[in-house]
């Protein structure tokens, strides 16, 4: 490898099962080696991804925690590591990070700040939006994922225009493109119904607006009395979502299957995957269900409308609407040929615009201010 290769840092929360923390890990996964020497800093908790970030030969380092209550002075942490690591560039991702790394990043000299927001609800905590703000003025380039995600910053944060450039999100196909015993997963998973299945796997939260899923469920079994929905994922939501099916008396027709590490396997028994989000930014769970040769329905919120084109490559629906949620599900799912469509088409797109690949190539433009 190159000596004067440079040296990059992560910075994020954590290397959990989520979106952000997939594109941490498709960066390190997908970065050239020859030019970069990268490392990860998660500023609460390592995480699940944790393993498979040091399997490629990265160092992943937990800042040091205060006992009790919030570290005000995390950043100073921040800026010792960066010194000890001699880090060159630093790319964070979400709020905290994007403060914390900033600060550090300017105490310890680093020249370059490289942040993207993987998108939330605006407008957010005032003091969250002045705080970005405030550091957008010290980074290279702050990073959109979708085009509703960097017109929020623009509108609400008042962040440059010249600073602001959409890099979408993308994964490694070959992850997602693989074969498996499908009678043999659903039985693995106690799955006791013979009809259709349609699913999803996200965290149990609000934005996720799985209450709108459940509440179409008693008109889908109406038209397949045989249909199973799948929940992957864990959140707060997650005892209040269950007996929300138990008092909708759908619970016989939901699994709630935890976090997994084996979506790829899941998204192969799917017949259909269901997103019913209040907000997005462009959530990796589309791309994931595209390479893995899965349709979509999804709400047409934030980013998703980046991802899918509604009756071409996937259907998009309005939020917080049951009954087009439902109706759009028994229509897509009576359709055979439109399915196929909405496979074929998206495993055409996915290959054009969301590879990990490209997603990496762009930002080694940023890291080394080629673009």
């Amino acid at each position: 490898m190159s000596k004067n290769r440079l040296k990059l840092m992560q910075i994020t929360h954590d290397l959990a099962i989520g979106g952000l923390q997939q594109v941490v890990v498709n960066i390190c996964k997908n970065i050239d080696r020859e030019k970069f020497d990268v490392s990860v800093l998660c500023l609460r908790d390592l995480g699940e991804f944790t393993p498979d970030v040091e399997a490629l030969g990265i160092k992943v380092i937990l800042l040091p925690s205060k006992k009790n209550g919030t570290d005000y002075l995390a950043f100073l942490k921040v800026a010792e590591i960066l010194k000890e690591e001699q880090v060159e560039v630093i790319h964070t991702h979400n709020t905290q990070p994007f403060v914390d790394g900033t600060i550090g990043a300017v105490l310890a000299g680093v020249k370059t700040i490289i942040h993207t927001d993987h998108a939330r609800h605006f407008p957010d905590k005032r003091r969250y939006m002045f705080a970005e703000w405030l550091m957008s003025h010290f980074a290279y380039k702050v990073v959109g994922v979708s085009d509703h995600t960097s017109r929020n910053l623009i509108h609400y944060e008042h962040i440059s225009s010249s600073k602001i450039q959409i890099i979408f999100n993308g994964i490694d196909k070959k992850v997602y493109d693989i074969s498996i015993d499908k009678d043999k997963k659903i039985q693995s998973l106690n799955i006791n119904v013979k009809g259709p299945i349609i699913g999803l796997g996200v965290r149990l939260a609000h934005q996720k607006g799985i209450t709108y899923l459940l509440k179409a469920m008693p008109k889908l079994l109406k038209h397949f009395p045989e249909l199973a929905l799948v929940v992957a994922g864990q959140g707060e939501l997650a005892e209040e979502l269950k007996a929300e099916a138990v008092s909708l008396g759908i619970d016989n027709h939901v699994y709630w299957i935890g976090p997994r590490l084996d979506m790829p396997e899941i998204l192969k028994i799917f017949d259909l995957y269901v997103l019913p989000s209040l907000f997005e930014g462009m959530p990796m769970v589309l791309l994931e269900s595209m390479a893995a040769g899965c349709p979509v329905i999804a709400t047409d919120v934030g980013g998703n409308g980046n991802v899918i084109d509604h009756g071409r490559n996937g259907s998009l629906v309005p939020p917080k609407d049951p009954q087009m949620f439902g109706d759009e599900i028994i229509r897509v799912l009576s359709s055979p040929d439109l399915m196929k469509q909405y496979t074929s088409n998206a495993m055409t797109d996915f290959d054009t615009k969301f590879s990990s690949t490209k997603m990496v190539r762009k930002y080694e433009a940023l890291y080394m201010r080629q673009s």
